[in-house]
């Protein structure tokens, strides 16, 4: 049996996710993923406030030199 052709997305169907959601188009597709909760957020940033100073810009006698990113982007390399 033959697939049916998908729909490749658009910027217009950003507007189209619940508001509690984040939207990408990759290769035309949309993927829609939950927000971060406010507590994962928070803890997030206490964390790369803590780390970032000593182990990326090397303050109070940290290495300096590490690339901290609170939040990665799970479809790139």
């Amino acid at each position: 049996m033959i697939d049916p052709a998908k729909k490749v997305a658009t910027y217009e169907d950003l507007y189209s996710i619940p508001e509690n959601t984040l939207g990408e188009i990759i290769k035309g597709e949309l993927l829609v993923t939950p927000r971060p909760s406010r507590r994962h957020t928070l803890a997030a940033s206490r964390l790369g406030g803590e780390l970032i100073p000593s182990y990326d810009f090397g303050r109070g006698g940290g290495p300096g030199g590490w690339i901290i990113i609170i939040e990665p982007d799970p479809f790139k390399n």
